[in-house]
């Protein structure tokens, strides 16, 4: 296995805290837009390296990428959870969500002219198909047209956010520049997005964003953000300077595996035929990437 891969793996080990370390948020009362944003605000600890190292320093041709990894990524945050307000089943949620690798090979071969091999597409299908095991979508009852666009839309951008990191690694920007400035413009767009967000609904678990919080709570986001956003995104950004777009997007759906083990492990959550199975399929994936 080429070393640039490892990072890659880690990325989408580590991604697995993400949606377990939510539940958890969630658990403790922490709202939708308090989960988007305090995370990442402990990012911006990062922020002298871009002053102090020039290997980091932001250059004026970087924003226009920026600005539109940014974009994409905060449609990620917010359109994943609006298809669950909706009452669209969550099993059907992450299915959409996790078409990825499908859209990511499409828009790799668009953009980036990666190539469409048969390695690749074998590797999609058994990916899909580990998830469509995974999350066993068939048993959602009457599903909501318009929370199965957001769903969608999820899917696509998640797309978007792969395709975006291999063009800054290609670009040769640093990761923690990349992490550091997309952060920022992440924020931008999720506070544009909440004054729209309290004229919908008055839902306190999603709009609300009180900062009174136990000492104990800040620790865990601050632990949070450092191993489930830095880690996970600065792995990603370093082995997307020399892996495909296309291979990485295979290669992160390890994300959904180790969710449903963390959940297994200290959710209660039953750890299934079904959920081994799909993981098999999606580990295989992953095998058929990184051999060579």
């Amino acid at each position: 296995m080429k070393p640039e891969y490892f990072f890659v793996i880690l990325s989408g080990l580590f991604a697995g805290l993400i949606v377990f370390g939510g539940k958890i948020f969630a658990d403790m009362g922490l709202s939708l837009y308090q989960l988007s944003v305090l995370p990442s605000l402990f990012v911006f600890l990062l922020l002298p390296l871009l002053f102090l190292r020039k290997e980091c320093q932001l250059k004026k041709e970087m924003l226009k990428t920026y600005f539109i990894f940014g974009l994409i990524s905060a449609i990620i945050v917010l359109s994943q959870y609006i298809p669950i307000i909706l009452g669209v089943p969550v099993a059907v949620v992450v299915l959409l969500l996790y078409t990825q690798p499908l859209w990511t090979i499409i828009f790799s071969n668009l953009f980036l002219k990666e190539k469409i091999t048969k390695k690749k597409i074998v590797a999609v299908i058994l990916v899909l198909a580990g998830v469509v095991m995974l999350v066993n979508p068939f048993q959602a009852g009457t599903l909501n047209p318009i929370g199965l666009f957001f769903a969608l839309l999820a899917g696509l951008a998640l797309s978007g956010w792969v395709l975006f990191g291999r063009i800054c690694g290609k670009k040769g920007y640093h990761p923690v520049t990349t992490l550091v400035v997309c952060t920022f413009f992440i924020l931008v767009f999720i506070a544009l997005s909440y004054p729209l967000a309290i004229t919908l609904t008055q839902e306190p678990s999603i709009i609300d964003f009180s900062l009174d919080f136990s000492w104990e709570i800040w620790i865990y986001l601050f632990l949070f953000a450092v191993v489930a956003r830095m880690v996970t995104h600065l792995a990603y950004f370093k082995g997307a300077q020399k892996v495909p777009a296309s291979e990485s997007g295979v290669i992160l759906l390890l994300e959904p595996v180790v969710g449903a083990i963390l959940a297994s492990l200290f959710l209660g959550e039953l750890f299934t035929a079904n959920i081994l199975l799909g993981g098999a399929f999606i580990l295989a994936a992953n095998y058929l990437i990184i051999k060579d």
